[in-house]
């Protein structure tokens, strides 16, 4: 097997976490059926009908997730427990539930009440750590951070940042650009070479091109990334491209590192967005 240590951290945590990532998500989809089945007639139509959509709506968000991607992600977990929260609410609050029944509610309720708040004050953090269009100088150099490569080219997360740059270089085309990412878990390539390979097929020059094919995280795409462009003499403009979910992290390490970056935001695909935000708010939590 691969050696995760030298792949991206993100491959190799969300391959590691595969087991409990599942069993979150399958266990809160039966706790989610089993309180809809409960309250099934202890209250009314309309308000079972509103527990059960978005119950419905998670669930199938996983799924398709699941479906489109080969990893899982921890950002399911949350989406999965929040599934549990209309009907533990409806039921916590229907007279005329069982009271022992009443309590399971209301004990489900507290935490996951608490989760939902936290998760949303955290992505409003995370939105307000950039703009929508920041003021780059036409000599700028554009860091763009890795990410996962699928079949030997750019996911469509990743393809997403590549664009992002491609966008401001074709703009002003004296723009460095940036690369940055490590092995592939397979070891036959880099993230960075296959960014590099990206942005020339679209017209970016190899002269244009920077690659830093080791950093493995986040902390080491940004500190490899400027010690190469001090190493060029470079002291213009720098900027960070990265998915808009995770640029609050990135800036964070940015300042960590005496750095100050200006960060370019890409968008999120949109069938990952919700899962993509939702392991960023636990990557910040949790100090990665």
């Amino acid at each position: 097997m691969p050696d995760s240590r030298n792949s991206s951290t993100l491959v190799g945590t969300e391959a590691s976490y595969r087991t409990l990532v599942l069993a979150v998500t399958y266990g809160c989809d039966v706790v989610a059926v089993v309180l809809l089945l409960v309250a099934w007639g202890y209250v009314n139509p309309g308000t079972w009908t509103l527990c059960l959509a978005p119950f419905l709506a998670c669930a199938l968000s996983n799924l398709h997730y699941q479906r489109t991607h080969t990893l899982t992600t921890i950002g399911m977990m949350p989406i999965a427990l929040l599934s549990v929260l209309p009907p533990a609410v409806a039921g916590a609050t229907a007279d005329t539930l069982p009271p022992v029944l009443r309590a399971v509610c209301a004990v489900l309720s507290v935490p996951l009440g608490a989760l939902l708040v936290a998760l949303l004050a955290t992505c409003v953090r995370i939105r307000a750590a950039y703009r929508a269009h920041p003021k780059v100088s036409p000599t700028a150099a554009l860091i763009v951070l890795g990410g996962a490569i699928k079949h030997g080219r750019p996911c469509q997360t990743l393809a997403l940042r590549l664009d992002t740059a491609l966008s401001y270089w074709r703009e002003e085309p004296s723009r460095m650009v940036v690369v940055t990412g490590g092995p592939t878990p397979d070891g036959s390539t880099t993230e960075a070479h296959e960014m590099a390979r990206y942005l020339h097929e679209h017209g970016v020059g190899r002269a244009c091109v920077l690659l830093e094919p080791t950093a493995r995280n986040t902390r080491e795409n940004i500190a490899r990334s400027t010690e190469l462009l001090d190493e060029r003499g470079f002291s213009g403009q720098r900027c960070v491209v990265s998915s808009d979910y995770h640029l609050y992290r990135a800036l964070r390490e940015t300042r960590r590192l005496g750095q100050e970056l200006t960060p370019i935001a890409a968008p999120t695909p949109p069938k990952s967005a919700v899962q993509q935000w939702c392991r960023e708010a636990l990557t910040i939590w949790f100090g990665r």
